[in-house]
């Protein structure tokens, strides 16, 4: 077990920072409650501002997701306290595949509006935040439907993953490696 002070931490900057929490907050509202936005009965229309608050909300994780892999590109993680090889691949495995999650739920949710819009009216009202349709997309079939849910899915259980194991370095490791991630 390390025992890694606060002062000995090398924290994240504060856009990496605040990048991470907008969209784990974003991310979270959405895999928790985002399903229930997009819940209209085949036939019924689309114009309600549940499905627009949801393609909202999702084209917002993917923009900042981009933004935070370009922040990443130009500012490196900083070093992890010190720990086992298989937790820092572990670790790289976890981000990684996030990060590839980041980008591939919204934009299979984009790729979905197409044949779930085709089952109900007026799928054009859609829009991001009621500025322009997002139904941009022809219908390419259910399949990207089943793989928006399918990421979704697995986003939960990385996610879960993510947060046990910062736990597991604050409270067993007691590495403050939490401490990279926060404001102060």
């Amino acid at each position: 077990m390390s025992t890694t002070t606060a002062a000995q931490v090398q924290k994240y900057n504060n856009v990496s920072i605040a990048l991470h929490w907008i969209i784990a907050i974003l991310m979270i509202y959405m895999l928790i409650l985002g399903e229930d936005l997009i819940k209209v009965p085949r036939g019924e229309t689309l114009s309600l501002n549940g499905p627009t608050l949801h393609a909202s909300l999702g084209i917002l994780v993917l923009v900042f997701s981009v933004l935070r892999i370009i922040w990443r590109i130009m500012n490196p993680a900083p070093p992890l306290p010190p720990m086992p090889a298989w937790q820092v691949k572990a670790t790289a495995a976890l981000h990684g595949l996030l990060y590839v999650l980041m980008l591939a739920i919204p934009i299979l949710g984009l790729l979905a509006m197409g044949p779930y819009g085709a089952e109900r009216a007026d799928a054009d009202s859609v829009s991001f935040f009621w500025l322009f349709s997002v139904n941009v997309f022809p219908n390419l079939g259910d399949w990207a439907g089943d793989a928006h849910e399918i990421t979704g899915n697995i986003a939960k259980i990385l996610i879960v993953i993510h947060v046990l194991a910062a736990l597991k370095h604050q409270f067993i490791d007691k590495d403050n490696l939490i401490r990279r991630m926060t404001f102060r």
